[in-house]
């Protein structure tokens, strides 16, 4: 039998905006939303009233590095680790020393020395207190960017949905070759052995870190096999100043992590026409950060339906840079969400913080909710199954209690859901994980 979910409100976020009604939820699916005066009870097996209180869809976070959750925080013990850690902080010292340690390539190196120094078991736990974060924040999907397939049979097997997106980096035709040879068996196999709730894209991680061989060869292995692919697109100086002069502090931490030098196809260019050169700026194309893009930049993305993923908080923690909101809401309506990267760089997964950092009165409360649900899921193409509470999609959503003086506009002024469902599964209970991921 159905189970019933009622509310002061209802946001469904297509559209319909519910007071004093019901949502029939039917093995996981959602059925209708009635009103709760006219619920027949011996219709539902089970009925939870939460009174004053607003149900939303469940959130969508576009970009997260979860594996670096607990980065800084935790150390592998043991000989090998500790012989590693000096190599690595050696290494570091040798490439990275002469820069400012507030620079961009300086802290993406700290962490990157960090993460490189865990164990595999570490590195697990890391990656599931990011999801576990995740959830108590009210995400129930996430676009996840990892160059590891370790973390592909934690997803399969957690109600979470998740598009995992393998950076891939190149410095050469013969590695751009190799890595999309790697690439391609890798997804073909996880393809064949992912649950419903695990999707697979790719992400060239910049123009500066990738190939222009690569980025050919993706875009048309994207095409025919009708995947996304996610970029970090004019994110920092950097990147702008390798465009600009074929070398900038990028070519520093490719050392770093194992690339050579490699310039440019084209210099004196922006990443926008960069991309657009080798055929990459297209509708199955997500870019992130943009904090450099100029109106030109901003105009082709628009006209090639291009997706966007607005990560305010980090892009000011790293670059002291963002790309104004207005302009965002101007150049991709109904066509971005947002993203929290990680706690390397943040200071906490939530996605009503990240819109509260920029919104200033430019979105309403359900457009808010549009934003962290309806859209992202169009954007990741899982708006058939999730992203609003219509018929016959999961029975993802959150509930958030209200103040007696309160109504359904409070819901982006509170910090953190007091429930959330995952298929009509209970996660967090007043606040609480119900169960350890």
């Amino acid at each position: 039998m159905s189970k019933g979910y009622s509310a002061k409100w209802i946001i469904a976020a297509d559209g319909n905006l519910y007071q004093d009604c019901t949502m029939i939820v039917d093995e996981g699916k959602v059925q209708e939303i009635v009103k709760t005066a006219n619920l027949d009870m011996n219709s539902i097996k089970h009925h939870k009233d939460f009174g004053n209180s607003v149900i939303t869809p469940g959130f969508i976070n576009l970009h997260n590095h979860l594996q670096y959750t607990e980065v800084g925080n935790i150390k592998s013990k043991g000989f090998k680790y500790c012989i590693k850690r000096i190599f690595v902080n050696f290494k570091k010292h040798y490439f990275v020393a002469g820069i400012n340690k507030n620079a961009f390539i300086y802290k993406l190196a700290n962490l990157l020395s960090e993460y490189f120094c865990l164990g595999r078991d570490e590195k697990i736990h890391s990656f599931k207190k990011g999801l576990e974060l995740s959830l108590l924040n009210g995400t129930t999907c996430v676009a996840q960017l990892s160059k590891e397939s370790k973390y592909f049979d934690v997803l399969n097997e957690i109600p979470i949905k998740t598009y995992l997106f393998f950076e891939l980096f190149s410095d050469s035709p013969d590695s751009s070759k190799e890595e999309f040879r790697i690439i391609q068996k890798k997804i073909d196999k996880l393809i064949k052995q992912k649950s419903e709730n695990t999707f697979v894209g790719v992400a060239p991680h910049s123009v500066c870190s990738v190939h222009k061989r690569l980025f050919k060869t993706l875009t048309k292995y994207c095409k025919k096999n009708n995947i996304l692919m996610t970029v970090r697109l004019a994110e920092s100086q950097d990147e702008m100043d390798w465009l600009k002069f074929g070398f900038s502090d990028v070519d520093i931490l490719n050392s770093f992590t194992g690339n050579k030098k490699f310039e440019p196809n084209i210099k004196g260019v922006s990443p926008v026409v960069y991309l657009d050169e080798l055929g990459a700026i297209n509708k199955r194309l997500i870019a992130s950060y943009g904090n450099y893009l100029t109106k030109e930049d901003l105009e082709i993305l628009k006209e090639n339906s291009v997706s966007f993923v607005y990560a305010p908080r980090v892009s000011d923690f790293l670059h002291h840079k963002k790309l104004d909101f207005d302009t965002v809401i101007k150049y991709f309506p109904k066509k971005f969400g947002f993203g929290t990267n990680s706690l390397a760089f943040n200071s906490d997964l939530s996605l009503l913080n990240e819109v509260r950092y920029v919104n200033k009165g430019q979105l309403g409360a359900l457009e808010v909710i549009e934003y962290l649900t309806k859209y992202p899921a169009k954007i990741l193409r899982l708006d058939n199954i999730t992203g609003t509470l219509e018929e016959g999609k999961d029975a993802d959503f959150n509930v958030f209690w209200l103040n007696d003086n309160e109504d359904y506009n409070a819901v982006i002024n509170k910090e953190r859901p007091d429930y959330v469902y995952i298929k009509g599964h209970k996660m967090v209970s007043k606040g609480e994980l119900v169960k350890r991921v």
